[in-house]
């Protein structure tokens, strides 16, 4: 017989497994609508499908704590709570490490805590020098969720296969900008190698275009063009997150 889950509603289990990419979840829809998710969601990934996500569903809706984790599965780089499938109160954000990154408050819409320390990978400059000449923010901007966050989204470049047939490797720079709002625009490859790379490249930029605190001059937020420079390597495509 199928649990019960929340207001006495019968749901059944759901496993689901997929292999591009690889991954299985593991969650509860309701009986009579079995669309509908309706109690505990688990989430594996990678060939070891090492634990990624735990959270729990009411009515197709994302609610309670939810817990994301690096890819090894041991380590926690994501937690918070949803309320009506959104994000709600305090989150807390660590490195693969384990270390405390961020702090954000989604009910002020504002950054608690952010670890000190410059990126290492994403270049930026200001998009209008200032009056005195200064190509460069003061604050750099910030993407909610961190090294952690980016690294995942990341992790989901897609080989080319006319550059695996071929065997081409190497760095792709994808340049983008984020307005004084946080909203991005104008991606474009720098430098790209061709054989479906740029392309792919400019995909996996784009698909972190929420989620941006803008940079600041002076305590005031400025436009800023960033550079990422996105990995390909035959056997491990990668690319080098920002901290």
């Amino acid at each position: 017989m199928a649990p019960l889950r929340g207001f006495g509603q019968q749901t059944k289990k759901v496993t689901n497994y997929s292999t591009t990419p690889i991954s299985n979840e593991v969650y509860y829809v309701l009986k009579s609508d079995k669309a509908v998710k309706h109690g505990s969601y688990t989430l594996y990934r990678g060939r070891q499908l090492a634990l990624a996500t735990q959270g729990h569903y009411t009515q197709g809706r994302k609610d309670s704590i939810w817990t994301s984790y690096d890819f090894s599965g041991t380590t926690v780089v994501a937690k918070g709570a949803y309320q009506n499938d959104q994000r709600t109160g305090l989150w807390e954000f660590y490195t693969t490490k384990g270390e405390l990154e961020q702090k954000y408050d989604y009910d002020a819409r504002q950054l608690v805590y952010a670890r000190p320390g410059k990126s290492k990978s994403l270049s930026v400059t200001l998009r209008e020098p200032t009056a005195s000449g200064q190509t460069w923010p003061d604050v750099a901007p910030l993407y909610i969720g961190g090294s952690s966050a980016i690294s995942g989204q990341m992790m989901l470049l897609r080989y080319p296969p006319q550059a695996m047939r071929s065997g081409v490797s190497g760095s792709v720079q994808v340049a983008f900008t984020i307005g004084k709002d946080g909203t991005c625009s104008d991606y474009h490859v720098t430098q790209g190698i061709g054989a479906g790379c740029d392309e792919e490249a400019l995909r996996v930029v784009q698909s972190l275009a929420n989620g941006w605190i803008p940079a600041q001059v002076t305590g005031q937020p400025v436009a800023v063009e960033c550079v990422i420079p996105v990995k390909f390597q035959l056997g491990a495509p990668t690319v080098t997150p920002a901290r």
